[in-house]
């Protein structure tokens, strides 16, 4: 078995209207509760976070998937949209994922259908989306655009 290791480190300041800064080895930020949650609104924050992760592993695991399964593509695009809500706590309920993916070739009904495929594989193998299941409902309204 290989392990895998990452560290962050972090500081953080008051309360609901506090900052704080976090560091990892790719990624230097400014943090604070959202406006709409009565903070700051500076730098990034917790719920920006998690999407971003869920949204970055997504895209990976997908071009991973798409290379294995000999899908040529251009480009991965992604738009993502997350629902906090406040019931007994704030939980966040939903995360749905809007991927694009810009072919090398035309698409066809096959190929639409080995997308589809690689689509939920991809989701089933995002290590993000695995450390979520359970608790965010995760799911994936893509996009196919053959070229011409």
């Amino acid at each position: 078995m290989t392990d895998f290791h990452f560290e962050l480190n972090g500081s953080w300041t008051g309360s609901w209207d506090g900052e704080g800064k976090i560091q990892t080895n790719g990624l230097s930020s400014v943090i604070s509760v959202d406006p709409a949650m009565s903070g700051k609104g500076i730098g990034t924050n917790p719920d920006e976070l998690l999407i971003s992760a869920l949204a970055s592993c997504y895209m990976i695991t997908l071009g991973i998937r798409l290379k294995k399964e000999k899908i040529a593509y251009h480009r991965i695009d992604i738009h993502t949209k997350a629902t906090v809500t406040k019931k007994g706590g704030l939980h966040f309920e939903k995360v749905t994922h809007y991927p694009i993916i810009r072919l090398a070739e035309p698409l066809t009904e096959t190929l639409n259908d080995h997308l589809t495929t690689c689509i939920h594989k991809a989701e089933k193998d995002c290590v993000i989306a695995k450390a979520v299941k359970g608790n965010v409902n995760v799911t994936v309204e893509p996009t196919f655009i053959g070229e011409s």
